[in-house]
């Protein structure tokens, strides 16, 4: 049973891109405001549905990775 809420459509898209740029789960984590664990749940998840791969506008992508980056990095 999940004890937290749960991952928006935007976050899991925030998920992937931030997977497919090489970025650490517990930045992603950071970023979005969730545990590592929630994270890495969600992204085990997603590699076990083949959707991992999903990236939305990849011409954002770059730009939505740095700002992961930028935002996971602030503590």
């Amino acid at each position: 049973m999940a004890r937290g809420r749960f991952i928006s459509g935007f976050e899991a898209d925030m998920i992937r891109i931030g997977h497919a740029a090489g970025i650490d789960n517990a930045t992603i984590a950071r970023a979005l405001g969730r545990t590592k664990a929630a994270v890495g749940t969600h992204v085990r998840r997603m590699i076990k549905d083949e959707t991992i791969g999903n990236l939305p506008t990849c011409y954002a992508a770059d730009k939505l990775a740095e700002m992961l980056r930028r935002e996971g990095g602030r503590k």
